[in-house]
């Protein structure tokens, strides 16, 4: 398959009462045209900021180092100008708080318009453009017509909200979608029917999704891989039914078993403090199988079967035979 965002190395720090707190450590991802990498963990754990680092849009005390590709042009390389070309177009994003991504002022319609229309736009494109609305506004499940595309933030069910953020994000036909906790601000009742529209816009509109979420059910159903985060590094990563079935790393067992069709079985403890890292494996503490050199050393990720890589000093000392074997019986 042919690579169109390529992560190398991603290390972001953010600059703090004089001091740097290091959050992303060596993240280093790839997403496939056509494909959906999903991106799971606990809050803070770094996921969203990576979503940020691609899309421009960290603040300005972060520090940010490693490449950024897409489509093989660097673009942590390009200044805000040059990129500006990118984010929006071939590149857009679903943020993931409809109350604060949403103007409570403007119309949901116009607010989807204006992702492509310009200040200098003709009568005759505006038209073209509000019918092309309304035609992603159908399609998404919302009431085509008027009286919906005149409708304010505030007179729309969460559902409907999350869906009009979706609308902005897909109506220039991105090749690159970067989809921030869709499900995070609806009630239980719409997650489903938000998951059935990405697992719709992936098939029908064949555009590449970074999947950012903590539900591992929604990722279950609309990735591709699954990359597992932890503490600012990506401790696992694999294709999504093996990582859901055969989850290697510890902590992604820990989410697994967390799950409440899994018998809802929290993991003991909590995520370390970014400026209090421990030395080793950042996992280290909440480990059922930490050893001396968990605590001292930092793991390797390692490739365990075809695609499915874990950073588990588990895994450091064994041979392909044996990686195999243990992954078979997981």
């Amino acid at each position: 398959m042919s690579v169109l965002l390529e992560i190398k190395d991603l290390n972001v720090s953010f600059t703090v009462d004089d001091k740097q707190v290091h959050i992303l450590n060596n993240v280093s991802l790839e997403i496939n045209k056509n494909e959906v990498l999903a991106v799971i963990g606990e809050t803070g754990c770094g996921k969203s900021v990576t979503g940020s680092a691609i899309l421009h849009l960290l603040p300005d005390n972060a520090i940010v180092t490693g490449d950024i590709l897409f489509k093989g042009k660097d673009i942590t390389k390009m200044n805000e100008q040059e990129f500006r070309q990118l984010r929006g177009q071939a590149i857009a994003s679903v943020p993931q708080s409809p109350s604060t991504s949403l103007n409570p002022l403007m119309h949901v319609g116009n607010q989807v318009a204006e992702c492509v229309l310009e200040n200098n736009s003709s009568e005759d494109d505006k038209k073209k453009t509000v019918a092309k609305v309304h035609e992603i506004f159908a399609s998404l499940g919302l009431p085509r017509g008027e009286d919906f595309y005149q409708n304010y933030p505030c007179e729309l069910s969460g559902g409907m909200c999350q869906r009009v953020l979706i609308a902005m994000g897909v109506i220039t036909h991105p090749e690159l979608l970067i989809v921030d906790e869709p499900t995070k601000a609806v009630d239980w009742a719409l997650r489903k029917d938000v998951v059935d529209v990405f697992c719709e816009l992936k098939n029908e509109m064949k555009c590449a999704m970074l999947f950012i979420t903590h539900d591992i059910a929604a990722a279950k159903y609309v990735a591709d891989r699954i990359a597992v985060m932890y503490c600012g590094e990506v401790v696992e990563i694999g294709p999504t039914d093996s990582v859901i079935n055969q989850p290697l790393h510890p902590y992604t067992k820990g989410l697994i078993a967390s799950m409440p069709s899994k018998g809802f079985k929290v993991m003991n403890g909590f995520m370390p403090s970014f400026q209090d890292l421990p030395k080793g494996c950042r996992f280290s503490d909440r480990c059922e199988c930490t050893s001396d050199i968990c605590i001292n050393n930092e793991p390797e990720i390692v490739e365990i079967a075809e695609g499915h890589f874990a950073k588990c000093s588990i895994y450091k000392n064994l041979n392909v035979s044996e990686l195999f074997k243990h992954a078979a019986t997981s």
